[in-house]
């Protein structure tokens, strides 16, 4: 069963760094994985809709209407890292609507999605513990974790190279190749074909 140590100390092994048994303990490995474990897994999480990752819920209303343009404010859960499909009805088959927009107050404690749509249902991915994440995704993570600490932890750029490599695949596969590729695939099996939605619902992304 992974944990976010588990995790971490793989990657540094990875690196022939020395291994955590916490975030804590006062080592140099403890300290930038501390400061750079958990944002990184963030950013993994956020970058594709990872079926193990997401939930699915209704949206609550705002009681405030946005300004113009659209008629609706509703409320994006605060868990939500990526939202990929948005429904008007919670009635079996019905297709994903894409005429709304997302925006965030201006001291970013929340987002609303504007839309003319009194009834939302969300599809978004949130933050997973390590214990339920598949082993593709696991695996991917490691690789991944293990190219974002390469430089802090070894100031070595060739480890960083290979494996942002191996975790992305080349340039020529901009990102999409490698474990990364292995996985999304693996997480796609896991899908009902029509639920597989291309550009732009799928790709949306908010920070």
């Amino acid at each position: 069963m992974a944990t976010n140590i588990s995790v971490a100390s793989q990657a540094l092994s990875l690196l022939r760094a020395d291994t955590i048994s916490s975030f804590s303990q006062g080592t140099n490995e403890s300290n930038i994985c501390d400061i750079l474990y958990e944002s990184h897994i963030r950013y993994l999480l956020s970058i594709y809709p990872w079926t193990f990752a997401t939930k699915k819920a209704r949206l609550n209303q705002d009681s405030v209407a946005p300004l113009n343009e659209y008629t609706y404010s509703h409320i994006l859960p605060a868990d939500a890292l990526l939202l990929w499909a948005l429904f008007s009805s919670d009635n079996v088959g019905m297709p994903p609507v894409r005429d709304y927009d997302i925006y965030g107050d201006t001291d970013g404690s929340l987002k609303r999605i504007y839309s003319d749509y009194p009834t939302l249902y969300a599809d978004y991915v949130v933050y997973i513990s390590e214990n339920n994440w598949p082993a593709y995704f696991e695996q991917f993570a490691i690789v991944s974790l293990a190219a974002h600490l390469a430089i802090p932890i070894t100031g070595n750029p060739e480890l960083f190279k290979f494996y942002e490599q191996m975790a992305y695949g080349s340039l020529n596969a901009n990102r999409k190749g490698g474990l990364f590729g292995v996985a999304a695939s693996m997480d796609s099996k896991q899908k009902r074909n029509e639920m597989t939605f291309s550009n732009p619902l799928v790709e949306a992304r908010f920070g």
